[in-house]
């Protein structure tokens, strides 16, 4: 037959090719090994680890690791054990370590030891994106997304654990007294004493799962939480894709020049109404300035933390207010500020109630309907028995102003864009994750995790816009020392 024959695997010749000469000019693997090396090279001291000591056997340098990870997570391989295995047999692995094969524990010792220098290689590479204009800070859009934490979906619930203990203490007490009987029978006779060693068996195990049942109950009350994962307790139950499963809410902002990621930030809030001010304040520390304008669905609408955002004066918000039928009624009510008071489009009043009330993490006074007995549209604008009351918060020209910029063509385009821009990022890790889990726990680590899936995102962005000698060309002339 008319095929291709493989070559002899016993056959030996001297002029095999070298490991460079076996990764094509043009191979991104290359732009990794630049890129970390020339990081590493102008920053040494921010990459020390291990190798203080001159005897025993040497240990990997930084740079070794930081490229097998880098290299690893941009390609979908995040374990340690399949990374040990790549040094193994996977080429560009080879000449990227100089055939070095560190071992699945050492690589991941590093990564979890080592947050600090992951973190550091982030900023550069953001800061180098920056200062290329790749990430431009103009326009940036803000999600967040619920990832299933390293544990299992069942997490013990406060009731539940509560419950668990009761029992455990009824048996043990059990378990004692029918100790305290058989001791007294062993005076009296001198039998076999198997039974009664296995008793003790399972006294001491019973107190050893008590004392580990107490342990986790301390420390739900001292976190203030209902659910707990023992396996991490740092992860919150939160309402996903998957269900109800133990996860973090990783929030991410997406600048919209070439949809490079500006910030990851994980936090353990299963809402996102409460982290704009923080994701903000974030990518103006990752990137050196304030984002001039911030786009992020409903979901982050808080009117008074919206305010505080614009109050720098650099950032303006586009996020649209979750609509209410209210919102879709015929009525409409004006304020009379001389009279304190509102009256509505059919000429009702509604008076001040009372002041300064707390209404959803907000102060409001309150004004109620005193007409609105016979009015034709009762119906339509409240079922109330006491007639239509409004909540006048103490910003409220303020969120007057904001609505009326919502509805602006410029805002309305910016929100209407902010799915383009935000949701690629988010489905580009995702497919890269599989469908497993994150590989780290606790709060801190997992932000490892997503600081490596940025700075690969990234990259693969950089890599798909840019060739590879002029990227090459870049980071050679790029000032990577940290000011």
């Amino acid at each position: 037959m008319h095929y291709i024959s493989p070559k002899d695997r016993t056959q030996t010749s001297i002029m095999r090719p070298s490991l460079d000469e076996m990764i094509g000019l043009d191979a991104e693997v290359r732009i990794l090994d630049l890129l970390i090396t020339e990081i590493v090279r102008q920053n040494p001291g921010k990459f020390r680890y291990k190798g203080k000591i001159r005897v025993g056997r040497k240990a990997y340098s930084p740079e070794t690791m930081l490229k097998l990870y880098l290299y690893g997570y941009l390609n979908k391989i995040r374990s340690s054990r399949n990374l040990e295995a790549e040094c193994n047999r996977n080429i560009e692995v080879m000449w990227l370590l100089g055939s070095l094969k560190p071992d699945f524990k050492t690589i991941s010792d590093y990564r979890r030891d080592n947050g600090k220098q992951i973190k550091f290689l982030t900023r550069q590479v953001r800061l180098f994106l920056r200062d290329k204009k790749y990430i431009k800070g103009e326009v940036v859009a803000i999600d967040g997304t619920k990832l299933k934490a390293n544990a299992k979906r069942e997490m013990l619930t406060r009731t539940g654990l509560e419950k668990r203990l009761s029992k455990m203490t009824d048996d043990m007490e059990d378990y004692l007294a029918e100790l305290e009987t058989n001791d007294i029978h062993d005076e009296q006779d001198h039998d076999d004493t198997s039974s009664h060693r296995q008793l003790v068996d399972k006294v001491i195990k019973l107190e050893q799962e008590i004392e580990k049942l107490q342990r986790y109950k301390k420390d739900m009350d001292a976190r203030g939480v209902n659910y707990y994962s023992p396996a991490d307790p740092d992860a919150k139950m939160m309402k996903a894709r998957e269900g109800k499963i133990p996860a973090y809410n990783v929030q991410s902002a997406v600048d919209s020049e070439h949809g490079m990621i500006a910030s990851l930030k994980v936090c353990d809030s299963p809402v996102d109404q409460q982290q704009l001010k923080a994701m903000v304040d974030q990518v103006e520390r990752d990137i050196g300035f304030a984002p001039e304008i911030v786009s992020a669905d409903k979901g982050y609408h808080n009117p008074d933390m919206i305010e505080d955002v614009e109050q720098n004066e650099k950032t303006m918000c586009a996020i649209p207010a979750p609509v209410s039928s209210r919102d879709k009624e015929e009525i409409e009510f004006q304020y009379d500020e001389e009279a304190d008071e509102y009256l509505c489009s059919q000429g009702k009043r509604l008076v001040l109630l009372s002041r300064n009330k707390k209404k959803r993490n907000s102060i409001a006074n309150v004004y109620q309907g005193k007409e609105c007995d016979g009015c034709s549209l009762r119906s339509v604008c409240t079922t109330s028995k006491i007639g239509r009351i409004i909540h006048r918060y103490q910003n409220q020209e303020w969120r007057d102003r904001y609505r009326g910029r919502l509805q602006t063509r410029a805002i309305k385009a910016l929100i209407n864009k902010r799915k383009t821009i935000v949701e690629h990022p988010f489905g580009t890790i995702r497919a890269w994750m599989g469908k497993t889990q994150l590989h780290l726990r606790g709060r801190p680590k997992v932000q490892i995790e997503m600081d490596l899936y940025g700075s690969v995102y990234n990259l693969r962005r950089l890599m798909n816009l840019v060739s590879v000698d002029v990227l090459s060309e870049m980071i050679h002339g790029y000032d990577w020392k940290m000011a």
